[in-house]
């Protein structure tokens, strides 16, 4: 058994207006693509009640090697190339997470 860590992050989206519905479209077929990637345990997209242009996906991958392979996947570079002109902002917001113990 492996003593390392799960990655677990979320990812904050602002759609821009008139793009929420492409956002949404766009996260939740690439959640199909991530969910498929070795060392993927959840890529789980949400909208934020009463704030559709708001997107919050919660990711956890198997350790630092796992995610840092998803990163790097060219499906990632692409999908972040089609959501840049669909947000507010520089992209996506992520915030590590870790357990409380």
């Amino acid at each position: 058994m492996s003593d390392a860590k799960p990655k677990i992050l979320i990812a904050e989206i602002m759609a821009r207006p008139e793009a929420v519905e492409k956002v949404r479209v766009l996260l939740r077929d690439y959640g199909r693509t991530v969910r498929g990637e070795p060392g993927n345990r959840a890529f789980i997209c949400h909208q934020v009640e009463g704030r559709p242009e708001r997107f919050v996906v919660y990711e956890v991958y198997e350790d630092q090697v796992a995610f840092e392979a998803h990163l790097s996947a060219p499906e990632n570079a692409e999908v972040n190339r089609k959501l840049g002109p669909l947000v507010e902002g520089s992209g996506s917001v992520l915030t590590f997470l870790k357990p409380v113990e």
